[in-house]
């Protein structure tokens, strides 16, 4: 019963809503989930008691990085024949950037350094922004 409540914020983050997957593409499922996880994080990432709890999130939230390092911006469709691999290339390596300031997050979540974890999450919104200045369809 402990965990309760993780398993169902975890279940939220995972499963987007039956009318959300039919009105977003699979990567705006993705970026969602994204989203809500970094909000939660944000809010209780300094607390020793949410340890595991953000541990998880983290895992979860790698977990939406690498899923979406499969599909394609809607932005790519604009993008000339002849530069669409450049284009993914580097929006491929945005998610990398993403991925390894998660781990950073998250190795200092697990070494209980709570206050270098928060100040970590101001580099994934850095990333997060430059990232949809790049490859969201505004």
């Amino acid at each position: 019963m402990k965990h309760l409540p993780l398993l169902a914020t975890l279940a939220l983050l995972a499963f987007p809503t039956f009318l959300q997957a039919q009105v977003d593409s699979p990567l705006e499922g993705q970026m969602k989930i994204l989203a809500r996880g970094m909000r939660q994080l944000a809010q209780q990432v300094a607390d020793p008691a949410k340890q595991q709890e953000n541990i998880l999130l983290l895992e979860a939230l790698k977990k939406a990085v690498t899923d979406s390092k499969t599909l394609e911006p809607r932005k790519t469709a604009s993008i000339p024949a002849d530069k669409r691999e450049n284009f993914l290339s580097d929006y491929r390596q945005e998610l990398d950037e993403l991925s390894v300031a998660f781990d950073q997050v998250e190795e200092a979540v697990k070494a209980g350094q709570y206050d270098k974890a928060k100040s970590l999450l101001a580099n994934v919104n850095s990333i997060k922004k430059e990232g949809h200045g790049k490859f969201k369809v505004d």
